[in-house]
């Protein structure tokens, strides 16, 4: 990331479907910014996606149905409508922050250990990838997101020893 301080924009920083709040039509605020004004757009892009995934491997047991769909929309919107398609260059460290910070028991305790495990196999498929490709993300021939891994993550529950109080 050092070598693209180009890509360096104004970013919310906690982006996510809560912090979008409609009021009508396309007039819509954005509150409680996080962590810095500055940063990649990145970090905003996949702050909110990881919740069309999250949320669809809670329903679905993988990216499926409208959520699924919904995800590769905005995917597709985002890079014709910004042309930033370096963005799937950079992406690996955002997911993997926010893919742990929702596979983490201390902030979900109820999420269904299945749900864990395939966040981390995102989070790991994305950080093996040199960039990320949605539609490979969203591919609904898998039984889950392990892409293009043989084995499970390993330590994925609080069972497997991977959190201790």
């Amino acid at each position: 990331m050092k070598d693209r301080a180009h890509r360096l924009r104004q970013v919310h920083g906690d982006f996510h479907p809560w912090n979008i709040l409609f009021r009508q039509g396309t007039n819509f605020t954005v509150p409680d910014r996080a962590r810095g004004e500055w940063g990649d757009p990145a970090d905003d892009v996949t702050s909110l996606t990881m919740n069309y995934l999250f949320f669809s491997l809670q329903r679905f047991g993988d990216i499926d149905g409208p959520l699924g769909a919904l995800f590769q929309r905005f995917w597709t919107r985002y890079l014709d409508a910004s042309g930033d398609r370096e963005l799937l260059e950079v992406a690996a460290p955002f997911f993997a922050f926010r893919g742990l910070v929702m596979a983490h028991p201390i902030w979900y305790p109820r999420l269904p250990r299945d749900v864990r495990r395939k966040l981390l196999a995102f989070v790991e498929a994305v950080l093996a990838a040199p960039a990320f490709d949605p539609a490979r993300a969203a591919d609904s021939t898998t039984s889950s997101i392990n892409i293009g891994f043989a084995r499970e993550p390993r330590g994925l529950s609080p069972e497997d020893g991977w959190f201790r109080t």
